[in-house]
């Protein structure tokens, strides 16, 4: 068992298709033992106005600054959002990043150009390797804007295709696009997301798998961070500790961590442009220890007890 399980993709009730409010989610990362965690509400560029988002961020907001007075001194509580489809419009991106004081940007990308999201999708009459070519070109896309600090998922596709759908697709021919969006995170910066939410579903895997997390390291990468994805409590920190692993195997010895004023050996990275902590990261001592060893953010002796 490792400590410090720091989940950095999760969703309260503001965001539309998530279950309990935040209040509720730190009362269970308390109880679950978690050091901490991001919350990281939908905004989808492409229903920005129909799911009335302009208030869903104000609210969230205000459910943040909430939550911390209460739990602030017993959690980790990054404010952050999963901003999906920045690349079709540029303005209302910017607009929607200069709202708040994020400490943590995810960009994600859930369905492409002129179609609904994969999740609702049934592929019939479709080709999912011209569906794949189309989403990783617009990643790539997404990734060159350099406008936040995780790409979430990059595999989300394969999620539906291969785990709900069982069409038995080949992501390998899809290396090469691929390995343009992994360069540039390298290049840029940023981090990759290890998404645990395929571990709880049918195709039972992490998005990306091992291979393209190592392949990241290879070309450069230098941070990976971890995420439950978690639209309910009950979920949340699931499956962090077989993300931490497969994080340990690709080469990633360190965890960052998203939070202001971190305590202990954790180090400042940088900002971004707009001015949000991007991530922390322990350099002087090992976020991955396991449960015997010394607490990685204050270095005292855990007791016998498992994380």
């Amino acid at each position: 068992m490792y400590l410090n399980i720091f989940d950095s993709h999760t969703h309260s009730d503001t965001s539309w298709d998530a279950e309990h409010s935040l209040t509720f989610l730190c009362e269970t990362a308390v109880k679950k033992g978690i050091l901490g965690f991001a919350i990281t509400d939908h905004c989808e560029i492409n229903e920005y106005v129909t799911r009335d988002i302009e208030t869903r961020i104000r609210q969230g907001y205000f459910e943040m600054l909430k939550a911390r007075a209460a739990f602030g001194k017993s959690l980790m509580l990054s404010y952050g959002i999963e901003l999906g489809q920045m690349n079709f419009d540029l303005d209302l991106t910017h607009h929607v990043l200069e709202m708040e004081p994020y400490d943590f940007v995810l960009g994600s990308l859930h369905c492409i150009r002129g179609n609904e999201d994969f999740y609702y999708m049934d592929f019939k009459d479709e080709d999912p390797y011209a569906l794949l070519e189309e989403y990783y070109q617009e990643l790539y896309e997404i990734a060159k804007l350099n406008l936040f600090d995780s790409m979430a998922h990059i595999t989300y596709p394969i999620r539906y295709m291969n785990g709900n759908h069982r069409l038995g697709v080949d992501l390998s021919r899809m290396d090469d696009l691929i390995d343009l969006t992994l360069r540039t995170l390298a290049e840029n910066g940023k981090a990759l997301e290890i998404n645990a939410a395929g571990l709880r579903s049918s195709i039972g895997e992490t998005s990306p798998t091992l291979k393209y997390v190592r392949r990241f390291h290879e070309l450069g990468g230098e941070y990976v961070t971890l995420g439950s994805d978690a639209h309910s409590a009950e979920d949340l920190g699931e499956g962090i500790q077989q993300a931490m692993e497969l994080a340990r195997q690709a080469g990633f010895p360190t965890l960052p961590f998203t939070r202001k004023g971190s305590p202990g050996c954790c180090k400042f990275i940088r900002r971004n442009c707009y001015g949000s902590t991007a991530f922390f990261i322990a350099k002087q001592c090992a976020p991955y220890q396991q449960a015997a060893g010394r607490h990685a953010w204050t270095g005292r002796r855990r007791g016998g007890k498992s994380h």
